[in-house]
């Protein structure tokens, strides 16, 4: 019987021998690239009290387009809108209004869309966001940035929209 098992051992051993190098390279770089996102997460992270309201919106939409460009769970998870600015003690902390408001119903609507659609993206190997999932953020953003302009806030432009004169 002990002959029959180190028989089979060898034979696995000898079978699989040609794919470990793979498997050691593929667990490497999974390894190197969940520590590069812990690293963003953690330097991410900060208090309300370091983020003006002003700096949420933003904030939440560099969020909102890491889950929609989303590679793996660690994108599409990038963030929790749960805690954090979008924890509800953080909220109440915001001027009352039109603004606040809508930076929460943000929040939650995020936090669903995070929840609905996390099963697309269990695996890195399989995420895949649906058209619909990436419409469904656009909107809940679309409802912030119309706040934020409604607030007296500038959205952000990565474009010079006007020529500097001579």
């Amino acid at each position: 019987m002990l002959t029959i098992i180190l028989i089979l051992v060898g034979v696995l051993t000898i079978v699989l021998a040609p794919f470990a190098p793979g498997w050691v390279t593929t667990t490497k770089g999974s390894f190197k690239a969940m520590a590069q996102q812990k690293e963003l997460n953690e330097a991410s992270m900060s208090t309300l009290s370091a983020i003006v309201p002003s700096q949420i919106a933003p904030w939440m939409a560099s969020r909102a387009q890491t889950m929609k460009d989303a590679k793996g769970p660690l994108d599409w998870k990038v963030v929790s809108f749960r805690t954090g600015p979008c924890n509800a003690e953080n909220l109440s902390q915001l001027p009352a209004g039109k603004y606040s408001l809508a930076i929460a119903q943000a929040c939650v609507s995020l936090d669903d869309i995070q929840l609905r659609y996390s099963g697309n993206c269990v695996r890195a190997s399989t995420c895949e966001i649906p058209e619909i999932a990436r419409t469904e953020i656009d909107e809940a953003m679309n409802a912030v940035w119309d706040a934020f302009s409604d607030a007296g806030f500038v959205l952000p432009h990565d474009l010079v929209e006007q020529q500097v004169l001579p």
